[in-house]
């Protein structure tokens, strides 16, 4: 058997240093950045943060009642079962948005209202279990 030459080992050992050190500083870097470990935030979370001038997730259920529509402004309460937060969006609306629907909206909260630059809604599944 052929001996490695401690030439090659330590050209191995530098490679996988380098290559353990990157992974580290990219693991570090995602998670060090202001929101990132954060997908979205509730209702709650979002009146008790205040107002934030930089993009956030807001995830709730559409109040019943609460979509109303003025040409390509839309506006509707968003709830997480203990707080309403109102969500005004000229964005246009996917085709599940309704009453009762789960969204998730990209947007910045001024402490009155949640201005949404974008609009997700969650797709009902056609798929329950029978009761």
């Amino acid at each position: 058997m052929p001996r490695s030459s401690p030439k090659r080992r330590a050209k191995f050992a530098v490679g996988g240093a380098i290559i353990f050190v990157t992974l580290v500083g990219l693991v570090a870097w995602a998670t060090l950045r202001p929101g990132s470990t954060v997908f979205y935030m509730t209702a709650s979370e979002v009146l008790a943060a205040g107002s934030f001038e930089r993009d956030h997730r807001l995830n709730g259920t559409v109040i019943p009642g609460s979509i109303e529509r003025d040409g390509l402004l839309t506006t509707f309460m968003v709830t997480d079962g203990e707080a309403d937060v109102p969500v005004t969006t000229e964005a246009p609306l996917p085709d599940a948005f309704r009453d009762r629907s789960e969204v998730v909206a990209l947007g910045t909260f001024d402490g009155d209202a949640f201005s949404a630059h974008q609009v997700l809604a969650k797709c009902p599944s056609k798929f329950k279990a029978r009761a």
